[in-house]
């Protein structure tokens, strides 16, 4: 796997507007068909960007964040949370180990991080520790081709079927972004 990194001291770069033009959320909010509910868990979440986006568009469910960086937690702590009224909160977490129990969440997102993964393997096993019974995996990242970082869609396939994810399907949600939805 890819042993790229963000680095943390681009992260203004990740609350770029563009960057939510390039994802059609309202579809891929359509095809999860979440409770209103819904517990959700971002997986490198960075500084929130995407989870506050999401939230907004789910107005009754509470967001999870995790991420390997310390300064991205503090950041996100700091600038995001507070604007979300406590239905987000973030947490530092290993690369393969998610600090939740088990039968935890609706849905895992991880959204543009999957190509940095050392592991995906072991995260996707933790994913399906945490995720409740009929739960779902939306995964975006790069396309071949679209960013210089990027995992080949048959390896990510390959991951999540070898993981046990069924019902998989690929969204066009996106132009550079392949985005995939799958369940337990």
């Amino acid at each position: 796997m890819n042993n790229h990194k963000f680095d943390v001291k681009k992260l203004e770069k990740l609350n770029n507007p563009k960057r939510l033009e390039s994802l059609n959320l309202d579809l891929l909010i359509k095809e999860l068909n979440l409770p209103s509910n819904s517990t959700l868990v971002d997986i490198g979440t960075g500084t929130g960007f995407f989870a506050e986006a999401i939230l907004r568009k789910i107005p009754d469910a509470t967001c999870f964040g995790f991420d390997i960086s310390e300064e991205m937690i503090n950041w996100t702590t700091e600038n995001r949370v507070p604007s979300l009224n406590s239905r987000f909160s973030v947490k530092l977490m290993t690369e393969n180990e998610i600090p939740v129990k088990e039968n935890f969440a609706d849905l895992v997102f991880i959204i543009a991080v999957y190509h940095e993964l050392d592991n995906p393997m072991l995260l996707l096993k933790e994913v399906k520790r945490i995720l409740k019974p009929h739960g779902k995996l939306l995964i975006c990242d790069w396309k071949e081709g679209a960013h210089h970082h990027f995992v080949k869609k048959e390896n990510i396939l390959n991951h999540l079927t070898k993981s046990n994810f069924k019902n998989i399907k690929e969204l066009d949600a996106s132009e550079p972004f392949l985005c995939l939805i799958s369940s337990l």
